[in-house]
């Protein structure tokens, strides 16, 4: 027996909670990593910031597009996972044109012990006689992390990222979720995620019983029955 893989309301409010979390600390880590930049020499906190910007970011992005298939994990849970992505990308509106999407410069800096292996082997090995011949081979650029406060953009190996782009986004993303689950424009990010991860119940409004005559129960059962992302009991077949 296993749940079908259905948007319950409860699913979507986990959801939805903890991407606002890390939506958030995702601006967070980039404001303050804007504010080092604009320092001469650049302090070593702006590249923790950096870090937690990226890893954050990364959480989104996994969140609205999920990663193959864990060898890990179980058949319930990848077929849920299938379902979870295009759904949130649905209710929040998120094209795939998205830059949450891109993943080049998050790739370059987890990856960039692989930039510099690239980079080293193939790099030419001129002899003295070529030297001596003016044959002298030209260098590719070294894989380099530099952060361009002045352009607003961050670069990784190569690969760019618009730092004006990429807040607009997040917070479009972060007012889309909080029309959706209010609780996460009034609580505490942390304390949000909690609540939201405690119990799959529905959270009553204090004016639940006055809403139904027949009470709290009726009121329930009005709204499991209207539900249409209640998840249900299958055996598979």
């Amino acid at each position: 027996m296993y749940l079908k893989p259905a948007p319950t309301r409860w699913a979507q409010r986990v959801y939805l909670t903890w991407l606002a979390r890390d939506t958030r600390y995702a601006l967070a880590a980039l404001d303050s990593l804007i504010g080092y930049a604009q320092t001469i020499p650049v302090p070593p906190a702006a590249w923790v910031c950096f870090e937690d910007f990226l890893s954050f970011l990364g959480k989104v992005s996994r969140t609205l597009w999920p990663a193959g298939k864990n060898p890990y994990g179980t058949e319930e849970g990848w077929k849920w996972r299938t379902k979870r992505g295009p759904f949130l990308r649905k209710i929040l509106e998120v094209e795939d044109s998205s830059p949450l999407k891109a993943r080049e410069v998050r790739n370059g800096s987890e990856h960039f012990d692989e930039r510099l292996d690239e980079w080293i082997v193939s790099l030419p090995r001129p002899t003295v006689e070529k030297w001596q011949a003016d044959a002298r081979p030209e260098f590719a650029v070294p894989p380099m992390r530099l952060i361009d406060a002045e352009a607003g953009t961050i670069h990784v190996a190569g690969a760019d990222l618009d730092r004006r782009f990429m807040v607009e986004e997040l917070q479009r993303l972060l007012t889309k979720i909080e029309e959706l689950e209010p609780s996460v424009a009034v609580l505490p990010a942390d304390m949000a995620a909690l609540l939201a991860t405690s119990s799959p119940v529905p959270i009553l409004p204090f004016d639940a019983p006055a809403q139904n005559p027949g009470g709290i129960q009726a009121w329930l059962d009005e709204q499991n029955s209207t539900d249409p992302g209640t998840a249900t009991e299958d055996t598979e077949a």
